[in-house]
């Protein structure tokens, strides 16, 4: 069953990339949302346990996907375009994913999706992590603890006709943070949780003489915001043999992310 969803997860990578939202007339209000939503989308999230690859060496490799809810851009985008049969309700991430732990509890973490075209709309995606398991140091049997550094920069670029004029949109996006993470060690199953704090700073950019921003927050054609979040995430992962199968939902800058991942290591 996981499995069909991450496979959902692709899928709906593909089709909400095929095109970009209507931006239009924005707001610095309709700047924060679109930005709260966007980064809740490309936060690194290895949809991973606390516990490490191995007590000593491990690697895992495999595919992350999932969908974000976008109801604040899905409503900036129909008020300009009210007639779209299939406005930007969700927005998706997916992307090649490795792990390797080292001694120490140390485990390095990448998530990448290389500049690709889908449609209209060009996105590329790099996330790293750096997480560190000190469960063992307390002592506490059947629970991993970690704590995870991380970083991710994105960028989303798309053609749409403003004001009747052919324009070329850029958001531009990174977000970095810490989480504490912790996980119950029973084997076959590992249950998963964790709180941090994120920064996010997008930048959105138009090109050529159409006016993407309400004159009354600026006339330039580029404006970015920044601010932080806290951030919550739980989840499940099943371990077989060599594959690993997860899901997690998260919670950060007050929107929901719901991701999946199909892994294997040893």
């Amino acid at each position: 069953m996981r499995f069909l969803f991450l496979v959902f997860c692709i899928v709906s990578c593909t089709s909400a990339f095929a095109k970009g939202p209507s931006l239009d007339n924005i707001t610095s209000d309709d700047l924060d949302k679109i930005s709260k939503e966007f980064s809740a989308n490309f936060v690194h999230r290895p949809v991973s346990p606390a516990s490490p690859l191995g007590d000593v060496f491990g690697f895992e490799v495999g595919i992350i996907g999932g969908v974000t809810d976008a109801p604040d851009i899905e409503a900036i985008s129909l008020r300009e375009n009210p007639t779209d049969a299939d406005p930007f309700g969700k927005i998706a991430h997916a992307g090649a994913f490795a792990s390797v732990s080292v001694p120490f509890g140390i485990t390095g973490e990448l998530i990448l999706l290389p500049e690709t075209e889908l449609g209209d709309v060009s996105i590329s995606h790099t996330s790293i992590g750096l997480k560190w398991t000190f469960g063992n140091l307390l002592g506490i049997p059947l629970v991993d603890l970690a704590v995870r550094g991380h970083l991710s920069k994105s960028e989303l670029s798309y053609n749409d006709t403003i004001d009747s004029v052919a324009t070329s949109v850029t958001l531009d996006n990174t977000t970095y943070g810490v989480s504490l993470l912790a996980s119950g060690n029973l084997l076959l199953i590992e249950p998963f949780g964790g709180l941090g704090i994120v920064t996010r700073e997008t930048e959105l950019s138009a090109s050529g003489s159409a006016q993407i921003f309400d004159t009354t927050f600026t006339t330039a054609q580029t404006q970015s915001v920044d601010d932080t979040s806290f951030q919550v995430f739980a989840g499940v992962q099943a371990n077989l043999l060599f594959m690993k199968i997860a899901a997690q939902y998260e919670n950060v800058f007050g929107t929901s992310v719901t991701s999946a991942k199909l892994s294997f290591g040893f």
